[in-house]
Formats: C-alpha cells, sequence, structure tokens
C-alpha cells in the first residue's frame, strides 16, 4: 500500500529531478554522482519519514538545500580523500605481499587458538609476558605467585604450543613449497 509520503516524493522527484541534477552538477562536477545526490537526497526523505511542507516554495526551498549540502559534503568528502591518497599514495601489491599476509594472519590465527586452548594460567603468563612484553617479575607480582611458577608455566606454555603448533607448521611449510 503507497503512503501519502510516497505518492508526494514521486510527484515531487518526477517534478524536480533534473533541475535538481543540474543543481548538483554544479558541485560536484559529475554527472553521475549528480544523479546519485539527488536519488539518494529522495530516499532519505522516504527512509526517515521527513515531513515536507505544504506550500509549493518551501518544499522546493527545502529540496534545492538538502541536494546543496549533500553536493558540499560530497565535494569535502572528495577534498580530504585526495589530501589523504597524495599523503598516503596507494602502492600496487604483488602476489607474494598477498601471500605474505594471508600466511602472517594465518599464523597468527593459529597462535591465538593454540594459546587459547591452552590451561588458563598459561594463558594469562603467555598474554602478559609474550603478548604484553611484561618481565617475570611483573607477572609474578600481578598474578600473586613466585617468580618461579611464572617461569614453570611459560616453560610448560611453550611444550604445549609446540605440541599444537607443528601440524600447523607442516602444512604452512608445505603451503610454501608448494607455491615456490
Amino acid at each position: 500500500m503507497t503512503t501519502h509520503l510516497e505518492v508526494r516524493v514521486k510527484e515531487l522527484f518526477d517534478q524536480y529531478f533534473i533541475s535538481l541534477v543540474e543543481f548538483s552538477w554544479h558541485f560536484v562536477k559529475c554527472h553521475d554522482t549528480a544523479l546519485d545526490i539527488v536519488q539518494d537526497t529522495f530516499v532519505k526523505i522516504l527512509d526517515k519519514n521527513i515531513a515536507l511542507p505544504d506550500h509549493e516554495n518551501a518544499v522546493k526551498s527545502y529540496l534545492y538545500t538538502a541536494v546543496r549540502n549533500a553536493s558540499l559534503n560530497y565535494t569535502r568528502h572528495l577534498k580530504i580523500s585526495e589530501a589523504y591518497n597524495l599523503e598516503n599514495p596507494i602502492q600496487e601489491v604483488s602476489d607474494e605481499d598477498v601471500l605474505d599476509a594471508i600466511i602472517s594472519a594465518e599464523a597468527l590465527n593459529k597462535l591465538y587458538t593454540a594459546i587459547q586452548s591452552l590451561p588458563k594460567g598459561c594463558q594469562e603468563v603467555c598474554r602478559l609476558t609474550y603478548l604484553e612484553g611484561k618481565s617475570n617479575s611483573e607477572v609474578a607480582e600481578l598474578c600473586g605467585v613466585s617468580i618461579n611458577t611464572i617461569k614453570t608455566q611459560k616453560k610448560r606454555s611453550l611444550e604445549l604450543l609446540r605440541g599444537r603448533l607443528s601440524p600447523s607448521l607442516a602444512t604452512l611449510k608445505n603451503f610454501i613449497l608448494l607455491f615456490f
């Protein structure tokens, strides 16, 4: 069922679309972008159930103001993007870089998963010593245990991690050899 607002917006769209696109184009200098801006303006009116004024001149003023603001926001965003791209040029990414990123991400995922599978005490010691870089004495103080307990848990954690990560590392080595 079509609402009164939908009917009204359709009428306004038919009546003002071409002139609003032309108006937007003067700001954005791109016909496709101007089309998108005007369409988005009408969609926003419908989505947000914006109460449009009854007086024709007020509606016209509202539409032109909304399109002007959207066009100016677009150009501001474009300028910011261009400045960012000048400061941070996009570099071509080689297949080797992509593969390195995949391998790194997968290795870290395996490591974090393996750490989470450790007993709680070993998890905490791994997190604090290896991931946060705290010393054995700092970890002992935080956990309220002796330094020897921390050393023992670190040793136990490393043994458990080696056992859990060895199959993954073998698979990773085979994967690398397959592609190189």
